[in-house]
C-alpha cells in the first residue's frame, strides 16, 4: 500500500522537472539607473506616463523615467518637480522617488516606475517614437 502513495509524489516532481525553463519578460520595475536629484536640469514630458530627464550643463545626460498611470496632461505641464521621496539624494527606477507637477490648483504626484539612462542612439529612437495626442473626429 505504502508503494502506491509515494509514486504519486514522485510523479509529481519528475513532471516538475521536466517543464522547460520560463523565459524572463521585461523588467519593468527595478532598474539601476539613477540620477541625482540636484543635478537635474530640464525635462521633456513624451506622454502621460513618460518623461525625458536631462542632468548636467547642456543637458549632457538623459534619462528616461516611466511613472505610473493616471498624470493626466503631464506633457503640456511646463515645470515639474523630482521628488526625493526616499532621501538617498538620487532618482531612481526603485524606491519612493516621484515626478510632481500643479494641475488645477492641487499638487499632483506620480511615482517613477523605471529609470533608464539613454544613450545618443537610444534617445533619438524614443524622441521619433514620441506618441502623438489624438485627432479629434466630429462626426456630423
Amino acid at each position: 500500500m505504502r508503494l502506491p502513495l509515494l509514486a504519486i509524489p514522485i510523479a509529481l516532481l519528475s513532471a516538475c522537472a521536466a517543464t522547460p525553463p520560463q523565459e524572463e519578460g521585461p523588467r519593468t520595475a527595478r532598474t539601476d539607473a539613477c540620477v541625482f536629484h540636484s543635478s537635474i536640469s530640464g525635462f521633456k514630458a513624451l506622454d502621460d506616463s513618460r518623461v525625458i530627464l536631462y542632468d548636467g550643463t547642456g543637458n549632457k545626460h538623459a534619462y528616461l523615467a516611466e511613472i505610473t498611470p493616471g498624470c493626466f496632461d503631464l506633457s503640456h505641464q511646463s515645470q515639474l518637480a523630482a521628488i526625493d521621496g526616499d532621501g538617498n539624494g538620487r532618482i531612481c527606477g526603485y524606491g519612493r522617488d516621484d515626478i510632481a507637477y500643479q494641475q488645477f490648483g492641487r499638487i499632483e504626484r506620480c511615482r517613477v516606475l523605471r529609470l533608464e539612462k539613454l544613450t545618443d542612439e537610444r534617445l533619438a529612437a524614443v524622441m521619433e517614437k514620441k506618441v502623438k495626442k489624438p485627432r479629434k473626429v466630429i462626426i456630423e
